[in-house]
C-alpha cells in the first residue's frame, strides 16, 4: 500500500484495522514549502541513548539492503513480522512512495540518484494495541541502496528536506550517528480509542551509500526517540561490519532495471 500523503510511516489500512483509528492520526500533517520545524524539542524523557559510531566511513557498501535490516531475533519476543507491508522495492513501490509528489517525480529522481536496492519492514507486537499500551511500540525499518556515495548524499538531501518541511515534524534531541543523520518526532490523536496520547518517532541517518530511517509508533508516555535510534545504531553496525549482516527469508527480488549502472 502506497499513499501520496506524507506518512511517519505506518500504513493506514494496518493501524485502521489493528488500532481503530482514523486515517488522519496517521498523516503526518500536509508537506508543502513552508518550514514544518523550528527549535530542537527536548522531550519529557531525555534521550539516553548513545551506541552507534558518529561519523566514520563514507564510502560504498556492497551488502544487499535487506541484511542491513534489523530482523525479527533482534527484538524482544512479543514482535512479529507484518508480512503483507514487509517487502523488497521495486521501481515502481519506490516512485509511488510517501517521498514524492508523484509517481513522475519518483521515477526521476531513481534515475538521478541510482538507486540499487530498498527493503522495508513493519514490526508489530503480538497483542497489538494491547501491547502499545504498555510501552512496545510498532516498528517501520525502511533501508534505500544507492550506487554512489553521491547519490546517497543527493537522496539524504531531498528526505531530510521532506521531513523538516513537514506540518507538524518536530527535531527532538539525539547523540547523532553515521556520516549524515536527523531525528524527528510528530503528535497526533490518541492510541486506538484510549487517552493515550500518540507519537510517531522518526531516527534516520546515512551510512556511505546506504539511506535507512526507523519509525516507531506509541503512547507518549512510554516513547522517546531512544527506539528508533538504537535500531538505527545496530543496523549502523551491520553496514560497518561490526555485526552480522543476514539476509531475511526469501522474498521476490526487486528489479531496478539497471538504475545504478547507468
Amino acid at each position: 500500500m502506497t499513499s501520496k500523503r506524507p506518512l511517519l510511516v505506518l500504513a493506514a489500512g494496518v493501524l485502521v484495522i489493528a488500532l481503530g483509528v482514523v486515517g488522519g492520526f496517521l498523516v503526518f500533517g500536509n508537506n508543502d514549502d513552508t518550514p514544518g520545524v523550528s527549535g530542537v524539542v527536548k522531550e519529557k524523557t531525555p534521550s539516553a541513548s548513545t551506541s552507534g559510531t558518529v561519523g566514520g566511513p563514507d564510502q560504498v557498501i556492497a551488502m544487499p539492503a535487506n541484511a542491513a535490516s534489523i530482523t525479527l531475533e533482534e527484538l524482544p519476543p512479543n514482535y512479529e513480522v507484518d508480512v503483507p507491508q514487509t517487502f523488497a522495492m521495486t521501481v515502481s513501490t519506490f516512485s509511488s512512495s510517501y517521498w514524492f509528489t508523484s509517481d513522475k517525480e519518483g521515477n526521476e529522481k531513481a534515475k538521478e540518484w541510482k538507486i540499487l536496492d530498498g527493503f522495508q519492514v513493519y514490526y508489530q507486537p503480538t497483542g497489538l494495541v494491547a501491547e502499545v499500551l504498555t510501552g512496545s511500540p510498532y516498528i517501520h525499518v525502511e533501508t534505500y541502496k544507492f550506487a554512489s556515495v553521491d547519490g546517497a548524499k543527493d537522496a539524504w538531501a531531498h528526505f531530510n528536506g521532506f521531513v523538516s518541511r513537514t506540518n507538524g515534524s518536530e527535531p527532538v534531541e539525539a547523540k547523532p550517528l553515521a556520516n549524515d543523520s536527523s531525528a524527528y518526532r510528530f503528535i497526533q490523536g490518541t492510541v486506538s480509542v484510549s487517552d493515550t496520547v500518540a507519537v510517531f518517532h522518526r531516527y534516520s541517518f546515512r551510512r556511505g551509500n546506504f539511506i535507512v530511517t526507523v519509525v516507531t509508533w506509541g503512547g507518549e508516555n512510554y516513547m522517546n526517540i531512544d527506539a528508533a535510534r538504537n535500531i538505527a545504531a545496530r543496523i549502523d553496525d551491520k553496514l560497518l561490519g561490526k555485526s552480522p549482516a543476514t539476509e531475511p527469508t526469501p522474498i521476490p527480488t526487486p528489479n531496478f532495471n539497471g538504475l545504478g549502472s547507468r
